[in-house]
C-alpha cells in the first residue's frame, strides 16, 4: 500500500442517530476548506456509516470527555501503549460496495505493524492516540459527496444561514450506504 497516494482528513462532523440507526461519520480532507465567492466549500465530504456506539464514542473523544469505564477503543489505547508501540497513522484504505474498511498503522522498535480494523473503530484510535487519519485518494474521489457549507476560520460550521444548514443536515439525511457502491 503506497502512502504517497494517501491524503489526511479531519472529522468534519458526526451525526449520532438514533440506537436502531446508522450514525454517520462525515471527513474532510485536512486544509481543503476553500472560499469562493464568499462563500467556504468544503470540496469532498465522505461520509461512512458507524453504529451508534461508535459515534457516541467519537464524538466524546472530539469534546474531551471520558466514560467512568473504559471503551474498547480506551482498552486498545492502553493495550498498544503497555506493549511499547505507538499508534502512527489510521489508514482508510478501501471500499467495496458500501463497506469501507483501515488499517491501523503501529510502529514497535522501528517497526511497522498494519493491522485491519474497521473505520470507525480505527477513527476512535486515532483520536484517543493523536494519530493522523488518512484516506486513499482513489477511495475518496469514488466515494466523497461534494458540498457547500459556512465554515469559520477554526472549522466549525458557522450558523449565520440556516438555509445553508438546513441543505447540509438535509444532504446528511438523505444519503444511504448504498449511495457509496463503487
Amino acid at each position: 500500500m503506497g502512502f504517497s497516494n494517501m491524503i489526511e482528513v479531519n472529522i468534519f462532523t458526526v451525526v449520532v442517530a438514533q440506537p436502531d440507526a446508522p450514525s454517520v461519520v462525515v471527513l474532510v480532507e485536512k486544509g481543503a476548506v476553500l472560499a469562493e465567492n464568499d462563500e467556504i466549500v468544503a470540496p469532498q465530504l465522505l461520509p461512512i456509516w458507524i453504529g451508534h456506539s461508535e459515534a457516541e464514542a467519537i464524538v466524546f473523544l472530539l469534546n474531551n470527555q471520558t466514560h467512568a469505564r473504559p471503551l474498547t477503543h480506551d482498552l486498545l489505547a492502553n493495550v498498544i501503549g503497555v506493549l511499547g508501540t505507538k499508534v502512527e497513522r489510521v489508514l482508510i484504505d478501501r471500499v467495496a460496495g458500501s463497506t469501507f474498511y483501515a488499517t491501523v498503522c503501529l510502529s514497535k522498535d522501528g517497526r511497522l505493524i498494519q493491522v485491519d480494523a474497521r473505520p470507525s473503530d480505527s477513527i476512535a484510535l486515532a483520536l484517543k492516540t493523536g494519530a493522523r487519519i488518512f484516506i486513499d485518494k482513489d477511495v475518496m474521489n469514488a466515494a466523497a459527496h461534494q458540498v457547500r457549507v459556512k465554515v469559520s476560520d477554526g472549522g466549525e460550521l458557522l450558523h449565520e444561514s440556516e438555509d445553508e444548514m438546513e441543505r447540509f443536515h438535509s444532504f446528511i439525511e438523505s444519503i444511504s450506504p448504498e449511495d457509496f457502491s463503487v
